[in-house]
């Protein structure tokens, strides 16, 4: 059986303990928020029947009391479709017929680690080919009891995995910080599912040191910078430049303090170079609203911070192919 490679989403999110986690039903399954994807590698798939397929995907999850989210996550659902039979109809006029398996997977969407899966067959026929899919899919028993059987299966391993690999998880993480692969790191680190308690708080611990290193070294790197062009010229080109880095300091970072000590003296001279005409006012301005706005909004959400700076990583990664069964 052919492999598609696919880019999926999920997201899991509950506040039971533990002990009640593998029944991953009831209460549990109700914080379950899955973001649903088809993968357009599905060659026998027309656009519309794979939007046909995700909205298929949509409904088993509703059935389930599974909310569909947004955003790309570790933990995905999905399905893949493969042509078991495809023929003509002996009819007049003759009719495309075809019968297709349909694998629905729960697993890890980056490591492609497969969780849980349920195959279900499904036949249709139509005026052509691409009709005759559709049609398949149509037949799809969203509630076929089947799928909570997926359901349940799929979450009680994801929560087995974090709980029994936790350190494993974390110091993974901390190898990656130390080869400065930051994104990845904290990647790992804000997958682990709100469920698994005590694993999240330690991942979230680890995530925050995690963080800093990233903002220190970039800190670092920025304010070197912007030293170096200011020092250039010293004028009003030189300094937008400066400010242009200076700006993408995070406040939070240990050399902010430094940051803010070249954002004044470069204020201040450009008060002397131009005797406060329009276009200097507004690069004073400017400059200094920017970093006090992002003063004030550096500790709004920090763990948002952590999980938006994996996401824009694990974005740009290959999508996993399901290669193994956990």
């Amino acid at each position: 059986m052919k492999s598609s490679k696919l880019l999926f989403c999920l997201t899991l999110t509950c506040g039971i303990c533990y002990a009640h986690a593998q029944q991953a039903e009831g209460s549990g399954r109700k914080n379950l928020a899955l973001s649903v994807w088809v993968s357009d590698n599905i060659s026998e798939l027309t656009p519309e029947a794979q939007n046909s397929l995700q909205n298929k995907l949509t409904q088993i999850a509703s059935k389930q009391g599974v909310a569909t989210a947004s955003g790309y996550s570790r933990f995905i659902i999905t399905a893949n479709v493969v042509v078991q039979e495809k023929y003509l109809t002996s009819t007049a006029p003759p009719k495309h017929a075809c019968k297709l398996d349909i694998t629905f997977y729960v697993g890890d969407g980056l490591e492609g680690k497969v969780f849980a899966s349920h195959t279900s067959s499904v036949a249709g026929i139509g005026d052509n080919e691409s009709k005759a899919y559709m049609n398949a899919l149509k037949n799809i028993k969203v509630l076929d009891p089947a799928y909570k059987k997926l359901m349940d299966l799929g979450t009680s391993k994801i929560l087995d995995y974090f709980n029994n690999r936790c350190d494993a998880v974390i110091r993974e993480a901390k190898t990656l910080a130390n080869s400065q692969k930051y994104e990845e790191a904290l990647w790992k680190l804000t997958s682990v599912p709100d469920i698994c308690t005590s694993c999240r708080s330690k991942a979230m611990d680890e995530a925050d040191a995690i963080f800093q290193q990233k903002i220190d070294r970039e800190c670092k790197i920025m304010l070197a910078e912007a030293t170096n062009v200011w020092n250039a010229g010293q004028n009003l080109e030189t300094s937008e430049k400066a400010g242009a880095l200076l700006v993408n300091i995070d406040p939070a970072s240990s050399c902010y303090p430094q940051a803010l000590a070249l954002s004044e003296q470069i204020a201040k001279r450009v008060k002397e170079l131009d005797e406060r005409n329009e276009t200097a006012k507004k690069e004073e301005l400017d400059f200094q609203r920017k970093m006090k706005e992002k003063n004030v909004e550096v500790e709004k959400d920090r763990i948002k911070a952590y999980r938006d700076v994996g996401v824009a990583w694990a974005e740009n990664q290959p999508r996993a192919t399901y290669v193994s069964f956990w």
